[in-house]
């Protein structure tokens, strides 16, 4: 019998179950616990948040762990305009507790509360879950400032502030995130779109599981390596004419999307303007973990898995 797409995008739309909502946020309050109340990082000044889709509210039932960020405010990284030195913005000296230091603390502080549940990687603590939590990544991050070389009308130099980490296997590899103009832009997006853009964004991430599960072995093939985060950004960069196109229904909404991307990653020309959900990065380049070739061809994929005219 042929798929009902209509119902079973309506299903995918869905946000998970409070209880796994409620598992999550357990999770990131405990790692918030286990930072402030083991006393090894005393003294210290930093914030404790959850980021990615939970946060964001793009997350899917199959989406299992929480994204954790733990960001040191004692030492920052940056980057300068042209032709400027660190000393005109009053920066240069070394940090006497950086990001080794506070990673160092962090994993001590995790392994104080979670033992053997926390597994250290390269940039992340990944700490495992329970029937009380669900897995989690815990990250380490320094402010980042980007300054633009201009100044406030009170006369400071103006900057974009979001995080920063380093590798441990790659420390010269630099890793910024714009965790806080994500979250405002899709939450804008959402808004604009009468919260369409975050269903379509959670069918996408479904529907990219359920080709690698029950999809032929060229959508299998096309769906494995894009992630999570791909998905919403693509969900984001269509048009908000591409949203809302019949009451009731996301099946047309969801065409519309993947013909737009479709359309907008033919080439890396066409491809040039899209951004990230925080519109501070290029969504395609060197810089990411996945292509513009690979985006098109599971969005053709896609097209086809489901069966669109």
């Amino acid at each position: 019998m042929p798929r009902d797409w209509h119902e079973q995008f309506k299903t995918w739309a869905k946000p998970p179950s409070e209880t796994e909502e409620a598992k999550g946020s357990r999770a990131a309050s405990m790692i918030n616990d286990a930072v402030r109340e083991t006393g090894i990082l005393a003294g210290r000044n930093f914030s404790v948040y959850p980021t990615g889709s939970y946060r964001n509210n793009t997350n899917i039932r199959l989406g299992s762990d929480v994204d954790v960020a733990l960001v040191s405010h004692d030492a920052i990284f940056y980057v300068l305009p042209p032709g400027h030195r660190p000393e005109e913005f009053g920066l240069g000296q070394t940090a006497t507790y950086g990001l080794t230091e506070f990673r160092r603390d962090v994993g001590r502080a995790l392994v104080a509360k979670f033992g053997t549940d926390v597994t250290p990687g390269n940039k992340t603590f990944d700490i495992a879950g329970n029937s009380y939590r669900l897995p989690a990544d815990a990250t380490p991050f320094l402010l980042h400032r980007t300054y633009t070389g201009h100044r406030n009308p009170e006369g400071t130099w103006h900057y974009y502030e979001g995080v920063e980490t380093r590798p441990l296997n790659a420390p010269e590899r630099r890793i910024i995130n714009w965790h806080q103009d994500h979250y405002d832009n899709g939450v804008a997006k959402n808004k604009a779109t009468n919260r369409r853009f975050k269903r379509v964004a959670r069918i996408l991430k479904q529907l990219r599981e359920d080709m690698t599960t029950n999809g032929p072995p060229e959508a299998k093939a096309a769906a494995t390596p894009i992630p999570s985060f791909l998905l919403e950004c693509v969900s984001f960069n269509a048009q908000d004419t591409c949203f809302n196109k019949v009451e009731g229904s996301y099946y047309e909404d969801v065409k519309a999307v993947i013909t737009a991307l479709w359309n907008a990653t033919k080439d890396d020309a066409v491809a040039a303007p899209l951004l990230e959900v925080n519109r501070r990065k290029a969504l395609f380049g060197t810089h990411q973990g996945w292509t513009r070739a690979q985006a098109h061809e599971f969005l053709y994929r896609a097209w086809n898995h489901v069966g669109f005219k």
